[in-house]
């Protein structure tokens, strides 16, 4: 899975306080279908250090790859 675009700037509907999605562990992730081909939308939920849990989406584009020789 790859991100289309920029991921989200996160802002914690609690405290307000600015979320890392690169370095905050998910507590939870959700993989909703998407309107275009292969894509689908990422749900992750990161906890804030706040202790508030906020959710970020974002569009991502499936590929598939073989694994070694056929």
């Amino acid at each position: 899975m790859r991100p289309i675009g920029v991921a989200p700037q996160t802002v914690c509907w609690h405290c307000g306080r600015s979320i890392d999605v690169a370095v905050n562990e998910k507590a939870a992730r959700y993989l909703y279908r998407a309107d275009q081909p292969l894509t689908i939308v990422v749900e992750d939920w990161l906890l804030c250090s706040c202790g508030a849990y906020q959710n970020v989406r974002q569009l991502t584009e499936i590929t598939v790859e073989s694994l070694g020789n056929s």
